[in-house]
């Protein structure tokens, strides 16, 4: 049996050395700030058993609700929106800058996103977010300077994050992937079908060529022992995976607009464990026909009560609310 388990791990931050591991090298390049992941963010603990490999750790995250049971969607689109100078540049770019050099950098930013509601750029920017809060997964590469044309969605991956697996002595390169729709099983669909073109059609190939020439956001130290796990001496001591972010809308949360209110809210956890119980064998269908058995899979599944007004909420906040 290969296992789903939802779990979340708990950040603490290190210690500065003047000879930093790659472990703590690799941390020192987080932003996402632990506080803003713990306002916004929670989880159930699950676990599902599926036939066949690949290896696959399921993250049941939902949104948290204010004190009197609305989830807090339009603020966590306001809060990924103040990540994006930190989303797009390098802390050398961001270093010591001025106010004005500041707020001129966070429009730069700004620039880079499309200006359309049904852009997928708000998924990127979420599991960016969950992806160094949770698994102390930080960007190895910023690709969004790379953008030569705003108006048109970037190829490959959603993001290039790596982690350092302490326990297995691995170097671990999470090519990110986010599918945030109002059906679960297209947001599914359409990941499973992006992730098995980035292997036939050899983007990943080009994706790692570019990592490994560019290395935007890691020192030149850093980028010389992440070298040697990738093409050197201790290529066998790495690893690759696709890190999947699956939003979309809930019905559950349409009890919140009718007399269902009160019991939804008291019974949330309970009906979101079941939801994914019954999600099962279209998961398992998925992962077991998925022909690259070597990549793990780290998957994040967040309900929203309405997939396209986070959307627009999210451009709201990056252009201003009219």
């Amino acid at each position: 049996m290969h296992y789903l388990l939802c779990y979340t791990i708990a950040l603490t931050p290190l210690e500065k050395s003047a000879n930093p591991t790659v472990h703590e090298s690799i941390e020192r390049l987080i932003d996402v700030r632990t506080v803003d992941y713990e306002s916004y963010f929670s989880h159930i603990e699950h676990t599902l058993a599926f036939d066949q490999p690949p290896d696959a750790i399921l993250r049941l995250h939902f949104v948290k609700a204010d004190a009197s049971g609305e989830p807090r969607f339009r603020q966590l689109a306001r809060l990924l929106v103040r990540y994006i100078a930190v989303f797009c540049f390098t802390a050398e770019k961001r270093h010591s800058l001025p106010e004005i050099e500041r707020d001129e950098l966070w429009m730069q930013a700004r620039d880079l996103f499309r200006n359309e509601n049904m852009s997928g750029q708000a998924g990127e920017l979420l599991i960016y977010f969950l992806l160094e809060a949770v698994l102390h997964a930080p960007q190895a590469l910023k690709k969004m300077p790379m953008t030569t044309n705003p108006k048109e969605e970037r190829k490959g991956s959603d993001g290039v994050h790596i982690r350092w697996d302490e326990t297995a002595g691995i170097l671990e390169i999470l090519f990110a992937e986010a599918k945030i729709y109002k059906s679960f099983s297209k947001a599914l669909n359409d990941a499973f079908e992006s992730m098995e073109m980035f292997h036939e059609s050899r983007t990943k190939v080009f994706e790692v060529n570019t990592f490994t020439s560019g290395f935007s956001n890691l020192d030149s130290k850093l980028q010389k022992k992440v070298v040697t796990f990738i093409e050197g001496e201790n290529a066998a001591h790495c690893r690759t995976g696709h890190a999947c972010l699956i939003g979309f809308d809930w019905r559950e949360y349409q009890c919140l607009g009718d007399k269902r209110r009160a019991d939804f809210i008291k019974e949330f956890e309970d009906r979101y464990r079941a939801w994914a119980t019954r999600k099962r064998d279209s998961l398992n269908e998925k992962i077991t026909s998925f022909k690259h058995k070597h990549i793990n899979f780290e998957f994040f599944f967040v309900p929203f009560h309405d997939v396209e007004m986070f959307r627009k909420w999210f451009m709201e906040e990056l252009r201003g609310r009219s």
